[in-house]
């Protein structure tokens, strides 16, 4: 037991020690690397101007919306909700007679 106290005063004497030495001026030769200032919320997406929309749907209408997203996803291509979305709204908007999505895009670049 003996050699295990001394071991651990040894050990506490080696941390005081250090603690007890002063800084050396190494610390102050290195570069100070200054933080990265960033903006307050997510950066802007660099396609376009988008606005978020949540939409509260009845829910076997979201049902129906999945099982037609992951029908289409098997068979053709990646295909979204929010591509789903965008489709019904391109056919609404050409129903009252505006351009479609695309053209309101080209618009306003």
């Amino acid at each position: 037991m003996s050699s295990k106290t001394s071991k651990k005063n040894a050990s506490m004497d080696a941390l005081l020690n250090a603690a007890a030495e002063p800084e050396k001026e190494t610390a102050q030769n290195e570069p100070v690397i200054e933080p990265v200032k960033r903006g307050k919320g997510r950066p802007k997406k660099a396609e376009g101007n988008r606005q978020q929309l949540p939409t509260y749907l009845p829910e076997p209408l979201y049902f129906e919306m999945l099982d037609y997203v992951n029908l289409k996803k098997r068979s053709d291509r990646q295909y979204s909700l929010n591509d789903l979305v965008l489709e019904g709204l391109d056919l609404w908007l050409a129903s009252i007679g505006k351009p479609s999505i695309s053209e309101l895009i080209k618009e306003n670049k």
